[in-house]
């Protein structure tokens, strides 16, 4: 227990304390499992009063395996585990075949709507929902979907995705009789108030849909995008009609045609029409290079070119990563797209990157957590936010999970929130000390009067002072910023520089508001 005690003690020191990047972070619970399993789709969500809650599973001390919601009523900041335990003994509380994944959608009543799975391979695979009211307690009975759609044990599947409409309607990526064939299932009522769902049909046209993620567009049609191994292993755009009941034809492929196992990626819907997808092309362990890629959709231009997140050659992965180490949402309201992954072809940090609608690529606006190359340190990275109900849309606010591992495959393991939005609102240029929008001599004399003139002016943004980016405002930066203006082969201030940005590793320097300067 001591040792245990002083392992937690040290996590939280290092979170905390170890790097000025990581303001806004929690540890949910450090276990065993400690995590929401490799292929949730979305686990945490927030009310129309600014709760937040977690969906995980624990493994306990003594051995079980309990499905838990964790609420926050502060904005992330303090976090407290719900006595409702949302699993039993059929469905995953205890061994053999333990629960093993989930994943949670919220209606607008504030009811949570639980997906789980018990999947261990080769041959156990059992799929579970039920609603969760976390204000009374109420749980309504366990609905094996297994059962529901004459799923066997011995079918293999991988569906873990569940999602809310603007009619309450509940869509479960489900189980299904054929292995490694994801199906769409919808439920008969609003709310799923019956607890009972009707098979849409097979979300791939012919062969295999695995790893299924779902969006609802502001049209009321679900888009499904899946791995198919069919070929060389593509990964897949489809679209199903709730008015019509009809599914589209075709597919589109996302990724490539010529290369190997395009396994996984994520989908996001905003209220402007747009559908977003990142996903990872050539993801086997064999390929010279993980290309992680994004692509958006609208209804009357369809598919846009592929944009690069990041790439990773088979030196920066391999040892290293699995490719679950990337996920997607997007601010419904303006389109702006965030993605959060490990940076594998720099040093292995998790990063926090941006995309608006009219910029062509994406800017990494936050470092998370420090470069690592420890083996699955930073995994299975999670981000809040649904197109519906609207209280639950990222605009409100970017929160995101992770799971943490100190040493490599060695548990515990540590199931991390972490309040994005912390670092990501405040926009300035470091550098320009006064705040015009330019880089000059201007701003040094500034910075030296701030510095050293009694009475003289004060900077509205220190931060923007710092341009050595070490943490500090004084006289070394002023000769760092002398020596870039005038010193050939001097090196720039640090990010953001030379345009507007957040502080890309969190900054604790005081600094109120963005920049004038900054749009």
């Amino acid at each position: 227990m001591q040792n245990w005690i002083l392992k937690t003690t040290l996590l939280v020191s290092m979170l905390y304390c170890g790097s000025s990047a990581v303001v806004g972070q929690v540890i949910l619970h450090t276990d065993d499992q400690a995590s929401s399993g490799s292929n949730t789709a979305h686990n945490t969500v927030r009310d129309s009063n600014g709760n937040l809650f977690v969906l995980s599973l624990e493994r306990t001390p003594n051995g079980e395996m309990p499905l838990i919601v964790q609420r926050s009523t502060d904005g992330g900041s303090t976090w407290t585990t719900l006595p409702q335990n949302l699993n039993d003994s059929d469905s995953g509380l205890i061994d053999p075949d333990p629960a093993s994944h989930c994943s949670m959608a919220i209606d607008d009543q504030g009811i949570l709507h639980v997906l789980w799975g018990r999947y261990t391979y080769p041959s156990y695979f059992r799929q579970f929902y039920r609603r969760y009211d976390p204000v009374t307690g109420f749980r309504s009975d366990i609905v094996e979907i297994s059962t529901v759609t004459g799923a066997p044990l011995n079918s293999r599947t991988s569906a873990m995705d569940i999602l809310i409409d603007g009619d309450n309607t509940v869509w479960i990526a489900g189980h299904h009789p054929s292995s490694w064939v994801d199906h769409l299932l919808r439920s008969d009522q609003p709310y799923a108030a019956d607890d009972a769902f009707t098979d849409q049909g097979s979300i791939s046209p012919a062969n295999s849909a695995q790893n299924t993620r779902l969006a609802v567009d502001t049209g009321g049609r679900i888009h499904c995008t899946f791995y198919r191994n069919t070929g060389e292993g593509q990964y897949e755009h489809r679209i199903y009609d709730p008015e019509t009941g009809a599914w589209q034809l075709d597919t589109f492929v996302l990724g490539n045609t010529d290369g190997t196992n395009d396994y996984f990626g994520w989908v996001s819907a905003d209220s402007l029409g747009s559908i977003h997808c990142a996903y990872v092309v050539d993801a086997v362990t064999s390929s010279p290079l993980w290309s992680f890629r994004y692509r958006s959709w609208d209804e009357f231009n369809g598919w846009s070119d592929e944009t690069i997140l990041f790439e990773a050659t088979t030196a920066q992965y391999t040892n290293i990563s699995s490719y679950k180490i990337f996920n997607l949402g997007c601010d419904e309201s303006t389109g702006t797209v965030y993605a959060v992954y490990r940076d594998l072809s720099a040093g292995g940090e998790l990063v926090l990157a941006e995309k608006s609608t009219t910029s062509p690529d994406f800017n990494i606006s936050q470092q998370l957590q420090p470069p690592n190359l420890g083996e699955n340190t930073y995994t299975f990275p999670t981000l809040r936010g649904t197109l519906y109900p609207a209280f639950n849309n990222t605009s409100h606010g970017i929160d995101l999970t992770y799971q943490w591992r100190e040493f490599p495959g060695i548990p515990p393991y540590s199931l991390v929130y972490h309040d994005a939005s912390v670092g990501s609102v405040i926009r300035f240029v470091r550098g320009d000390t006064n705040q015009d929008g330019s880089y000059n001599i201007a701003d040094m004399v500034f910075g030296l009067n701030a510095l050293f003139l009694p009475g003289g002016v004060t900077p509205q943004c220190i931060e923007s002072c710092d341009l050595n980016d070490d943490g500090g405002f004084n006289i070394a930066d002023m000769v760092f910023g002398l020596a870039s203006l005038f010193v050939p082969g001097s090196p720039p201030p640090a990010a953001p520089y030379p345009g507007c940005g957040p502080d890309p590793l969190g900054g604790t320097l005081d600094c109120p508001a963005s920049s004038p300067a900054c749009p």
